[in-house]
């Protein structure tokens, strides 16, 4: 009976240590974490996109012109016709840059985000919004493209979009408390 004793207090004893060496490590974790600052325009919100963008129209893909690497990011050049224009000045058509990542097979592209900023597909329509470059139609020599920072997929039409983005411009977004980050997130 003593014997039974000793193994099931030993037990008990061994679980005790495995359970506080798990709460500890779990502590100690916890307080060497890190701060994530998201910082930028909430891409989410029209409204948002439409303050912060100097250009924004609803465009279809011509053909896609070049694709360059740079010190580790990729970059797509696209040749857009401009379909509707619902904010600053578009040409009939124009060459438009952004940011990809090759998708593994020539002349495949990704983003990391597909919903808010898709990758332009010839034949294809899309609201654009352009931070810089020329939006007037320029020839698209290196450094005068238009930077689309945001492009997503025209599911309402020309018209549904124009009528959705009229919106959203008139719709003032919310500040933000602070305007150099939308949102912090310990980790």
């Amino acid at each position: 009976m003593i014997v039974h004793v000793k193994v099931w207090v030993g037990g008990c004893l061994a679980a005790g240590v495995a359970a506080a060496g798990a709460a500890w490590f779990t502590v100690a974790a916890q307080e060497t974490g890190t701060v994530h600052a998201v910082c930028g325009p909430d891409l989410g919100r029209d409204e948002v996109v439409a303050a912060q963008s100097k250009a924004v129209a609803v465009v279809e893909a011509i053909e896609n012109t070049s694709y360059r690497e740079d010190g580790g990011s990729a970059y797509l050049t696209t040749r857009v016709k401009t379909l509707e224009p619902l904010k600053g000045e578009f040409g009939d058509v124009l060459h438009v840059t952004q940011g990809v990542k090759n998708g593994g097979t020539p002349g495949r592209y990704a983003t990391d985000d597909p919903d808010r900023y898709a990758v332009l597909e010839p034949g294809r329509q899309y609201v654009i919004a352009v931070q810089s470059g020329s939006t007037a139609g320029t020839a698209g020599t290196e450094g005068t493209a238009a930077w689309a920072w945001y492009v997503e997929p025209a599911r309402r039409g020309a018209a549904g979009e124009r009528e959705h983005w009229q919106e959203a411009l008139t719709s003032p977004p919310q500040a933000a408390v602070d305007s150099s980050c939308e949102d912090v997130q310990a980790g």
